[in-house]
């Protein structure tokens, strides 16, 4: 039987929630790394956002799991389409689809009872004939992703930006540090100043032996922990200068 859902009188809102088809169907199996795609069909007066998840004996499994990302679904009814996978021979029992309002608080959960499982599979690519359904479906969630305004990825993006411009801001910053602190620090200040490079050198080393890495990649990959870096520092040059004024006026008294 299909799992249908109906948020309680007392809720301001109407939802109705159904998981209609998946491909392929339970009982089946797929090569690890292939998806299992889902339809969601609903009917909402808010928008909404749907997370899958996999489940065996009732305990989640995250081990190797991937999952499409929760994208806005507008008001109204409609379809919505999502998918699941594993990196690793996994076996599942049970989907549950998680109901999420726009700012991807969960309101609401399905479930159903699923039997399938991920094989290793000799000579066998991640990639798959897509049914027609899905291939409407990702037609129609692009057409909706160019029309419909969704804050909490807007947020989410300038977020984001804003840590990687500060990050990118961070390694002048830091490189100047370091090299400051190498050049002027002694003793034990000095040791302290080196802590950062115990981090950062093997990230160099590791990214010059390659990973297939294009370049702007390659640079964050190898400076992404100077802002760490940075404000570590900051405060060993801060403790510094504090204590070199405290022995300067002992030294006056």
């Amino acid at each position: 039987m299909v799992p249908f859902y109906v948020v309680p009188a007392q809720a301001d809102f109407n939802l109705h929630v159904r998981l209609v088809t998946t491909d392929p169907q339970p009982g089946n199996s797929l090569a690890v790394d292939q998806q299992l795609f889902l339809k969601v069909a609903y009917q909402s007066d808010i928008p909404l956002a749907f997370r899958y998840a996999a489940y065996l004996h009732g305990e989640k499994l995250e081990a190797g799991f991937y999952s499409g990302h929760p994208e806005l679904q507008r008001a109204g009814a409609g379809e919505a389409l999502g998918w699941i996978g594993f990196s690793n021979v996994t076996h599942i029992d049970e989907v549950r689809v998680e109901i999420l309002n726009a700012e991807r608080q969960k309101i609401a959960e399905i479930s159903k009872p699923f039997t399938f499982s991920w094989k290793a599979a000799a000579g066998v690519t991640g990639e798959r004939v897509k049914p027609n359904w899905v291939k409407k479906l990702e037609r129609h969630q692009d057409w909706v992703r160019e029309r419909i305004s969704d804050p909490f990825e807007q947020r989410k993006k300038s977020f984001d930006a804003l840590l990687f411009y500060l990050n990118c801001a961070s390694i002048p910053f830091y490189l100047l540090l370091q090299g400051y602190a190498l050049w002027r620090f002694h003793g034990r200040w000095r040791d302290l100043a080196t802590v950062p490079l115990v981090s950062l050198v093997p990230l160099v080393l590791a990214s010059l032996v390659g990973f297939g890495m294009e370049l702007s990649y390659w640079v964050v990959f190898i400076f992404r922990g100077t802002p760490f870096a940075l404000v570590y520092l900051l405060a060993v040059w801060l403790a510094r200068r504090r204590m070199l004024k405290i022995e300067r006026e002992q030294a006056g008294q």
